[in-house]
């Protein structure tokens, strides 16, 4: 008799609580009334105050530092952060706490021996990478039950340098939404304000680090799926140029072998020092010796000029209005920047529209049919975040408008570099999307502000900025027809989007992804006061 996917899913959501010990377990009933939840994981009483002061009050950079000189043992941080895991879709918490002990007793038996450079660091990973014993469903029922026989790539990379896996993150069935919602495992809230979207792809890695249930950990990115979840949730996060993060052993949704866009994996953390510490691993770790996809770029220890920074501001897309609380956050931005002696240049961008067309283009060359396979296979049905994108309704592209995609990126590529070289730019700013978190499902397609980057294949980050004030007020103020004043509407004021997060985007030149992580670093501390 066949099983049906209600019955897949039903089993594979309880053979994930099964999982949890029950000193862990947590009874949502006394949260239910309750839209931030922010602080359960102090609230809820699961973790002693010395779990709390691990798990609250270091980001990667200084926990790693503690484990270093031997202030917490590897075993008492990963247990800290076990307890806190959940937004996780799938635990490994016994493989994890053992791992801990192994590079404690290591550590124990060789106290003169350098240790790896992520040692003992407990790194979240979203669903798509690949864990011996664990699925990687991707949001698909159909991949439920398919554990991996091994890593991905670049986590054996990081297994080396002494992280730690305990736990993989919720995502959106196709991983082409900026909701995490599937059929799986149902869906991932924003632990802000719960009415709204923790965003997606990375949906689960945003939500989990903004309640220090992880400090860093890994997502990827195709059109926003590191940045959507950060701005959502009010991380950092940091999508590298592709070609840097190998990719390799990772289950995507798509067909494989397809020119197009690019799909990139990158971190997400509580700090930016943590994602460039991420990324200098991934350099220094020289992956394209395992991986014949990428390039050649080492981790050159750089600093920044010894002259102001010259940083664009745009402050929306020419399609869409950034409402009044991501309006707000770019100008204090730019304040604080020009403040601090920042030589601040207003831009705006041109041709948009016209390139988005090709991003979408690019995602629908095959016309979505690896999707739609993958759902015919279990028969489950499609979500609304995915059925609102339209991707699944794109016919199948021919060779010749292949190849016309691929002259017409190229003509876009090339403005944009003419455009950052005639103006000096060391770095862009602008919002991550025309809003804060939106409500569930409502995202819909816009993603221009932080796909275009994917198309032009420059890096990205996200830094937190402030929160939704009680002074943003809606004000009609929509300026690019009736379809932008449609979703401009749906900001209804600061009262049903209370303490949603703002953020800001910050863009890289090709390839510069280095010198985008130190200038990150710099402007973080101006835009914070630190």
């Amino acid at each position: 008799m066949s099983t049906s996917w209600q019955e897949i899913a039903a089993k594979k959501q309880a053979q994930r609580e099964a999982l949890i010990p029950p000193k862990w377990r947590l009874d949502a009933s006394k949260y239910q009334s309750r839209s931030n939840l922010l602080n359960v994981p102090v609230e809820c009483g699961i973790l002693s105050g010395r779990q709390v002061d691990i798990t609250s009050n270091y980001d990667a950079v200084g926990l790693l530092a503690q484990m270093r000189d031997g202030s917490f043992s590897v075993e008492e941080v990963v247990t800290a952060f076990c307890g806190l895991r959940h937004l996780a879709n799938q635990i490994f918490f016994d493989e994890a706490i053992e791992r801990a002990r192994s590079l404690d007793r290591e550590r124990a038996a060789d106290s003169i021996k350098p240790l790896p450079k992520l040692f003992g660091l407990p790194i979240s990973l979203k669903d798509s990478f690949k864990v011996p014993g664990v699925d990687a469903t991707i949001g698909f029922i159909c991949f439920a039950n398919d554990k991996s026989t091994k890593h991905s790539v670049l986590c054996d990379m990081l297994l080396e340098q002494g992280a730690v896996f305990y736990c993989k993150t919720n995502i959106p069935q196709t991983l082409m939404t900026a909701d995490s919602d599937n059929n799986v495992f149902g869906r991932c809230l924003n632990p802000h304000n719960t009415s709204l979207t923790a965003g997606g792809s990375s949906g689960g890695e945003g939500a989990l680090i903004a309640m220090r249930g992880s400090i860093v950990g890994i997502g990827t990115d195709i059109a926003g799926s590191i940045r959507i979840p950060a701005h959502c949730n009010g991380t950092y996060g940091f999508k590298p140029s592709a070609g840097l993060v190998s990719l390799m052993g990772k289950r995507a949704p798509g067909r494989t072998g397809l020119v197009g866009v690019a799909p990139v994996a990158g971190p997400l953390a509580t700090f930016a020092r943590a994602n460039a510490l991420i990324m200098q691993v991934v350099l220094e770790a020289e992956l394209w010796r395992r991986d014949s996809m990428l390039n050649h770029i080492p981790w050159r220890g750089i600093t920044l000029p010894d002259r102001p920074l010259k940083i664009g501001i745009v402050e929306d897309d020419g399609q869409t209005t950034p409402t009044p609380p991501m309006r707000r956050a770019i100008q204090e931005v730019s304040e604080k920047l020009n403040n601090a002696g920042v030589e601040v240049v207003p831009l705006k961008l041109t041709h948009v529209k016209q390139d988005m067309d090709l991003l979408w283009f690019s995602f629908s060359m095959d016309g979505a049919k690896d999707y739609i396979n993958s759902m015919e296979r279990s028969g489950e049905p499609m979500v609304n975040s995915v059925r609102k994108t339209g991707l699944v309704a794109m016919p199948e592209k021919n060779i010749h408008e292949v190849l016309d995609f691929t002259i017409a990126r190229i003509g876009a590529q090339e403005r944009y570099r003419e455009m950052w070289l005639s103006h000096g730019l060391d770095a862009l700013i602008m919002p991550p999307a025309p809003f804060t978190a939106p409500k569930i499902d409502m995202w819909g397609g816009i993603i221009a502000y932080t796909g275009l980057w994917n198309l032009m294949d420059y890096p990205a980050a996200i830094i937190p900025v402030s929160k939704v004030s009680p002074n943003d007020k809606p004000d009609g103020a929509a300026k690019y027809g009736e379809e932008d004043a449609k979703f401009y509407k749906e900001y209804t004021g600061p009262d049903d989007y209370e303490d949603a997060p703002t953020t800001i985007q910050i863009v890289g030149m090709k390839q510069e992804d280095e010198y985008l992580a130190i200038v990150v670093e710099k402007l973080d501390a101006i835009i914070q006061g630190w």
